[in-house]
């Protein structure tokens, strides 16, 4: 059904560290290899791949753009389609579709990563408690509603001590839940796409200095990692394509 139509992937990039797109390159290299679709290309909004210019290399009449972003807001809604609707022509079709983190599926997949820790490392479920860190946004607060539908979903399982949301640059910030939930036994996964400064740096030196307060005295803090290079993704980009057709 795709056999002649491109998927284009678009993430959000980074002009200042050049490998912030690899999580990007990498599912569209897995889905390229799947064979789903003619082409499949991968750009950024900012720094490289750029995103127009991946556009223009693609040659099939038909292309799905699907954002690999976590939520809905001004890059999906705004910043990518008004940089690629002036590149439609007479013979040229694009559809736009809702960003990964959309997918009814996301939940699982953080709550899988979340089992496979605790099984790994012999965790009782019920004992650990639960932040999900998203980037959130300084100038525009409140706006991260996949992240706490995501969070209540998880909680809702009944498994784990207590889900939270957190945030980089918005209330509640991670730095203060951490420091308000000390008494128990915290995982943290990052809800970022892109392997930018936030989730290289700041994320881990967050998490680092928590460590360091709580030394061996309070209960301990697990890194998850960014959910961002998960591999399931790529079949889960794939899906919301394919799906909604």
């Amino acid at each position: 059904m795709f056999n002649h139509d491109a998927l284009l992937l678009v993430g959000h990039g980074s002009s200042n560290k050049k490998d912030a797109a690899s999580p990007l390159l990498a599912h569209a290299a897995a889905i390229r290899e799947s064979g789903v679709f003619a082409e499949v290309a991968a750009g950024t909004l900012a720094g490289e791949p750029d995103m127009v210019t991946a556009f223009d290399n693609l040659t099939a009449p038909v292309v799905h753009v699907v954002p690999f972003f976590l939520e809905d807001g001004y890059f999906t809604r705004i910043a990518i389609p008004d940089r690629l609707l002036p590149r439609v022509s007479q013979s040229r079709v694009i559809r736009f579709y809702p960003p990964v983190g959309a997918h009814d599926g996301f939940a699982a997949l953080l709550a899988a990563r979340l089992a496979r820790h605790c099984e790994m490392f012999g965790i009782e479920f019920r004992s650990l408690s639960v932040i999900l860190a998203g980037h959130g946004s300084s100038r525009n607060p409140g706006r991260t509603r996949r992240l706490r539908q995501h969070a209540k979903l998880i909680e809702g399982l009944g498994r784990y001590g207590w889900v939270r949301t957190a945030f980089l640059e918005e209330s509640p910030f991670l730095s203060e839940t951490l420091a308000a939930e000390r008494g128990h036994v915290v995982a943290v996964i990052g809800y970022l796409a892109n392997e930018g400064m936030h989730a290289t740096v700041q994320l881990p030196e967050l998490i680092a200095a928590e460590r360091a307060l709580r030394g061996t005295n309070w209960p301990p803090v697990h890194d998850l990692g960014c959910i961002g290079g998960d591999a399931i993704l790529p079949r889960m980009i794939t899906d919301l394509v394919t799906r909604t057709i």
